[in-house]
């Protein structure tokens, strides 16, 4: 008689508690999707992303919002500066190095943005199918191992079409969730952990969910019994392949600035000044949402309770019915299930300090998995909810990308390239700013312009803010090189014409307008462009 290995038996009393080490059935094979459907479902997913950033025939849409930052600052980076050095910014460089890799492939384009959005709803969609395929011994049939990815794109994706880092950052999580969904061998954890750093190089609180994976395992080894060194084994696995991933990643800029400078903008910075705006603290839950006042955002505001209800909220109640259910049910593959439901746990927490619905909105794909499965575990919520979820795709599907095409829409031919506007007032100032200038030319206080048009941003900061996360020594620079360079023109939104208050610094910069400059152009949204005196 052959003796298992302590593996092999912590496997059998796993699957004793309901894990999901069994082979997988014909059943299971018969109720999957047929195999040459995902080419036409990621097609059919195409499509519907493309029709709501281009304008038919290929005409991309403005990339306003974050992302606007990040492509401003990846030019920066191709002139051959250094964040943290030559410009500042609180968050890793990872963001910045892909644009930057891309515009040097294909040159500094409108386009380029907007791609990426097709690309990254895409990899979401094809992430969930294989990590709801997984689910499949706990009652996903067929068809709903679609419906997560569909109703992600058909909510919160396209309700923040906005490829900034918070994009990119949860979408290497999901990956590693999909990479660990079916098997914790140390392989697997040490491709999981390499995905986590890579989502920590776009966003530093990502590194959460390394610590959710290794809290998972913990869980898992009380389950299954394995011993405590192959248990150390996946975690070394997972914790140094994070690690490494990490250095590697950012060495090349811990040298150019010093470890103090990288420091002080990533997590000091983070720490004290991030929250002196607030839309960056965690008050902002519940109290901000889609605007109401275009019709065509409408569709947008479907997404606004959807996830508001579904985070953190059904993470704890998936814990609830794990454990009312775990030992009635134990055929249910338990083990997945709370893999899922610390994976969303831990992207949650990762942007709980500031969770503005655009955020939640970014890390929902778990939450929206976990969804699916609770409604089709109850035969009552399956027949009621999932109709619903499902209509609401379909209507979605086809009313947002008619919305983008009809919609008021005004196109300019930009250095970066033909560009379609879908706000009057940007329209209007882009058009009035690329009338008066030139590519190069130096220009502040608008990174949007800055990247749509090729301006140059002599300062070290992209915006600025009439509170502490502007800081002082960021206003004297932003004089000085307004001064030094005697940049022509400066952009100035109407946030920052607020009465100085406890930690606005923007006085010297406000003197130094009114004594050198006037206004010469005021857009339906307050934006105002201040020109250089003759003098």
């Amino acid at each position: 008689m052959r003796h298992r290995s302590p593996e092999e038996t912590g496997l059998k009393h796993f699957a004793q508690f309901g894990g999901s080490v069994r082979e997988r059935t014909p059943g299971d094979a018969k109720h999957q999707p047929k195999r040459w459907l995902l080419p036409l479902v990621l097609l059919a997913c195409g499509i519907f992303l493309y029709l709501q950033v281009f304008v038919l025939p290929a005409t991309p849409r403005l990339a306003s919002g974050d992302q606007a930052i990040y492509l401003h600052h990846a030019t920066r980076m191709l002139d051959g500066q250094i964040i943290y050095r030559d410009y500042d910014h609180f968050t890793p460089p990872g963001t910045d190095v892909l644009y930057a890799a891309l515009f040097k492939l294909f040159g500094v384009k409108a386009w380029i943005p907007q791609a990426m959005l097709i690309l990254i709803g895409l990899v979401a969609v094809w992430l969930s199918i294989r990590i709801a395929r997984a689910l499949l011994a706990g009652g996903l049939p067929g068809k709903q191992i679609l419906l997560p990815g569909f109703l992600f794109l058909a909510l919160p994706f396209s309700g923040y079409l906005d490829a900034t880092h918070h994009w990119y950052s949860a979408l290497a999580g999901t990956a590693a969730l999909a990479v660990a969904i079916e098997r914790r061998t140390t392989a697997r954890m040490a491709w999981a952990g390499t995905l986590w750093g890579l989502a920590t190089c776009f966003s530093q609180s990502m590194m959460l969910g390394a610590l959710g994976f290794s809290v998972f395992l913990l869980w898992e080894r009380r389950h299954t019994g394995e011993s405590w060194s192959l248990l150390l084994e996946k975690e070394a696995g997972l914790l140094g392949s994070f690690v490494a991933t990490v250095v590697a990643f950012n060495c090349y800029f811990l040298w150019k600035v010093g470890v103090r400078r990288f420091l002080y903008y990533t997590v000091i910075f983070v720490a004290k000044y991030y929250s002196a705006d607030r839309f960056n603290t965690w008050r902002v839950y519940l109290r901000e949402w889609p605007s109401i006042h275009s019709w065509p955002n409408w569709a947008d505001l479907a997404a606004w309770p959807f996830v508001h209800i579904l985070l953190p909220w059904l993470y704890v109640v998936f814990f609830l019915h794990y454990w009312l259910a775990a030992r009635s049910r134990p055929k249910l593959p338990w083990d997945r299930l709370m893999l899922v439901n610390l994976t969303g746990l831990a992207l949650f927490l990762a942007v709980a300090s500031a969770p503005a619905y655009n955020r939640l909105y970014t890390v929902s794909l778990p939450g929206i998995i976990l969804l699916v499965w609770l409604t089709n575990s109850s035969v009552w919520a399956g027949k009621v909810i999932s109709p619903i979820l499902w209509t609401a795709v379909i209507v979605l599907g086809v009313a947002k990308p008619i919305v983008t095409q009809t919609r008021w829409k005004a196109f300019l031919d930009l250095p970066s390239g033909r560009t379609a506007f879908f706000q009057p007032a940007v329209y209007e100032k882009t058009k009035w700013v690329a009338e008066r200038t030139q590519p190069s030319e130096y220009f502040f206080g608008d990174p949007l312009l800055c990247f749509a048009l090729w301006l140059r941003n002599p300062t070290r900061v992209p915006f600025l803010r009439p509170t502490d996360y502007t800081r002082p020594e960021e206003v004297r620079n932003v004089v000085e090189s307004l001064e030094n360079h005697q940049v022509r023109f400066v952009s100035w939104y109407r946030g920052l014409d607020i009465p100085n208050s406890e930690g606005n610094h923007l006085a010297p910069i406000n003197l130094y307008l009114h004594s050198h400059y006037h206004v010469v152009g005021t857009f339906a949204n307050g934006d105002k462009i201040w020109e250089r005196n003759h003098e």
